[in-house]
């Protein structure tokens, strides 16, 4: 280790930020891997000239967990910000010049959200990510180090379209296009709505509020679990869906015939059974069959935070990996909730000895 990267362990702090559609997570760490304080706020994802307002966003959830770390920004080396919305490269450069300026660390890094949810899961050098939150996307890390998104050119296959192929499914089997679905009950007891026609006419006219067509996801998983055809076909079409921006991922970095993580992050990939993953492994090993498709241990924000240390040229060791693992806050702190009307919880997660 080199006396500037000691003098970094002794001396400071990492702050690691996840911001999404539907929830932006902050996470200050030391330079041994706890997790000394969090924040949380709400939808960070924007797209335009104007970062004032989804980088206020950004500021409330970092500026909670510093008070809760009590760190102040000039004793933070280097801030990882992994944003939904960072897709084209002068939206890197709005929302870096803003946080800069912010002051809220020495250093500042903007990626992608995607990045941040490789990290999480990757344990070597370089990998592919596929995020499937709220949207969608597909990033990669090559052997070279070079780094790349999908960006705006990923259109399907986050919760949204998993909701709405549900919705889909009850219109078609009403009307004699699709075949009798178990989602009919379960769509309509969510939405609240007695009958098929009852709820057609609420999304005609804009009256279905989106936070519950996207609470939808996780039903669609369960009912394809319990053997649901229709349902299970949406899941599979979805990891189809997937897995096509994997595959066009490994191609254009040539890395068919190399040993990587394939990481899978995001609230869709936490719907129940393995229907979802395999559909994904199957397609991806029939290109690349050495790719481990695996799912993260820890949140995306710790995927943040791997990334600050890793701008810091400061190896990340197997303790470390531990002390993040038990640092971080309690799931709760993560989880969307109808769509992401969440109820702030307590902060559990553990500290520093002697902080």
């Amino acid at each position: 280790m080199t006396v500037e990267v000691w003098q970094l362990v002794a001396e400071s702090f990492v702050l690691g930020v996840d911001g999404g559609t539907t929830k932006t997570i902050a996470l200050v760490a030391d330079m041994e891997g706890h997790i000394l304080g969090a924040g949380r706020s709400g939808n960070s994802n924007y797209s335009g000239a104007d970062v004032e307002k989804p980088m206020a966003v950004v500021l409330a959830a970092v500026r909670d967990a510093m008070a809760q770390a009590t760190v102040s920004g000039d004793q933070i080396a280097l801030a990882s910000f992994c944003l939904a919305g960072a897709d084209w490269p002068e939206d890197h450069t709005r929302r870096h010049d803003f946080l800069q300026a912010a002051g809220v660390a020495r250093k500042v890094i903007v990626r992608n959200d995607s990045f941040a949810g490789l990290r999480a899961g990757m344990r070597r050098t370089f990998g592919v990510g596929i995020a499937a939150g709220t949207g969608t996307n597909t990033c990669v890390i090559a052997p070279d180090g070079q780094e790349w998104a999908f960006g705006y050119y990923a259109g399907q296959g986050g919760a949204g379209d998993v909701a709405s192929e549900a919705v889909r499914a009850v219109l078609r089997a009403e009307d004699g296009r699709g075949k009798p679905t178990a989602l009919t009950k379960i769509v309509l007891d969510r939405l609240g709505y007695s009958h098929p026609d009852m709820l057609l006419r609420g999304l005609v006219a804009n009256e279905v509020d989106r936070g519950k067509i996207l609470s939808l996801c996780p039903l669609v998983f369960e009912a394809a679990y319990d053997g649901d055809e229709v349902a299970a076909d949406i899941v599979v079409h979805q990891g189809q869906t997937l897995a096509e921006y994997a595959v066009a991922a490994i191609r254009r970095f040539h890395m068919e015939r190399l040993e990587f993580d394939l990481v899978l992050s995001g609230s869709v990939f936490k719907g129940k059974g393995p229907l979802l993953m395999d559909t994904i492994a199957q397609i991806v090993h029939r290109l690349a069959p050495s790719v481990h498709v695996i799912r993260p241990q820890v949140e995306p924000a710790v995927g943040a935070v791997l990334l600050a240390y890793d701008g810091l040229g400061l190896p990340v060791t197997e303790a470390m990996y531990d002390n993040l693992a038990a640092t971080m806050p309690d799931h709760s702190f993560f989880d969307t909730a109808d769509g992401g009307k969440f109820a702030p919880r307590p902060f559990f997660g553990g500290r520093a000895p002697g902080r």
